[in-house]
């Protein structure tokens, strides 16, 4: 493998400019028209064939010597979340930020693209596809699915740089490798009033803390303690005066599980508490439960073949698996086709993601082109 390592070398400084270039003009799911372009762009200047999907996806296509067919995939997408880095490549788009490290995957998988396409032959045929629309629905990946993009892909490899990994260790795991990701949205009706006559009002407020203190006995009571379960509130809205009882409360969040009758249990006991709570405080309370994604399953054969395609290769690299109670919409393409998803670590100093002080480690990703392209030639 060392005329990969030197091509990826030759292309370092490149890989981190794309990078740079895209954590500069973050766009949010079906809007990255600028970031569509520029991957169309680097696509011409490798001569790539590709194709565009799902509004602002990009499909690039190398013919190897078999029919066999490799999907790897990138997400391209950002977050609404306004950025407090110092880098000096900071985000110029107000409100909008790569939180999640999509920018990198993006210059990671160009940078694979780039180095394949200067390779002299190939065992399988490798479809590239740059997905919109990951972080939030409606999802991007479904969309691509929907218009064909996996109808001629025999398996299919997603990867995601992670800050809760130690820097340049793989996490590769069999089976669940991420979290049926359920959102709720819960609307609690009373009778408002004036802030210094209480005993005249049904308090949606009131109601609305003590639902949310009843909502997490579901997972400490109702659920097997060795089922990974969450229940996690993210959002409360109500009110817009400080001495007036309102007459609404919404409660969004989220809940994630591993197994789909936890899922179903969960939302048939927040159903129940939500009803007993409410109509304890004379108020009304409505539940409306969305299954937005599965959970992300990694095929054990595939899996096995780029585990021990890593322990030659990497053997320094390989680090213990372990699931992750996140959501990731690369299930999608799972539930279709065996595929792997793999997690490249990056060290702590890089911060949470989905945090306005995420930023990556310029130094992964020239890694992170070598260790891709190294499983994509091998597999």
């Amino acid at each position: 493998m060392e005329d990969i390592k030197n091509k990826v070398k030759k292309i370092e400084k490149d890989i981190i400019s794309w990078y740079k270039d895209l954590h500069r003009y973050p766009e949010l799911g079906f809007q990255e028209f600028k970031t569509s372009k520029k991957i169309q762009s680097l696509l011409k200047k490798f001569k790539i064939p590709y194709q565009v999907k799902a509004t602002t996806g990009v499909v690039g296509y190398i013919k190897g010597k078999r029919d066999k067919t490799l999907g790897i995939r990138a997400d391209i997408d950002a977050l609404p979340i306004e950025e407090k880095t110092p880098i000096p490549f900071k985000s110029k788009h107000k409100g909008c930020m790569h939180a999640c490290g999509h920018d990198g995957h993006t210059a990671i998988l160009l940078g694979v693209i780039k180095v394949l396409s200067e390779l002299k032959e190939l065992k399988s045929n490798i479809k590239f596809i740059f997905q919109p629309s990951e972080e939030r629905p409606p999802s991007g990946a479904k969309q691509m699915i929907e218009e064909g993009v996996i109808d001629d892909v025999d398996c299919i490899i997603g990867f995601h740089l992670y800050s809760v990994i130690p820097s340049r260790k793989l996490r590769i795991g069999k089976g669940p490798v991420s979290a049926n990701t359920d959102l709720f949205k819960i609307k609690i009706k009373g009778k408002g009033g004036h802030g210094s006559r209480p005993h005249l009002t049904n308090d949606p407020i009131t109601c609305t803390g003590y639902l949310i203190t009843f909502l997490q006995t579901i997972v400490s009571r109702k659920i097997d303690p060795i089922a990974p379960c969450v229940v996690s509130i993210g959002q409360i809205s109500s009110g817009s005066v400080f001495n007036v009882i309102p007459d609404d409360v919404e409660i969004v969040g989220t809940v994630r599980t591993l197994s789909e009758d936890i899922r179903d249990k969960i939302k048939e006991e927040m159903e129940k508490i939500t009803e007993k709570v409410c109509s304890s405080f004379g108020c009304k309370g409505k539940v409306e439960y969305n299954k937005h994604l599965p959970a992300n399953v990694n095929d054990a054969f595939l899996t096995e073949k780029i585990i021990n395609i890593t322990q030659k290769y990497y053997p320094e690299s390989l680090s213990e698996s372990r699931l992750s109670m996140g959501g990731e919409d690369f299930a999608f393409f799972a539930q279709k086709i065996p595929s792997t998803y793999i997690y490249i670590g990056m060290g702590e100093k890089c911060g949470p993601i989905h945090s306005s002080i995420f930023k990556i480690d310029e130094k992964i990703l020239p890694f992170a082109v070598e260790y891709l392209t190294t499983l994509l030639v091998n597999l």
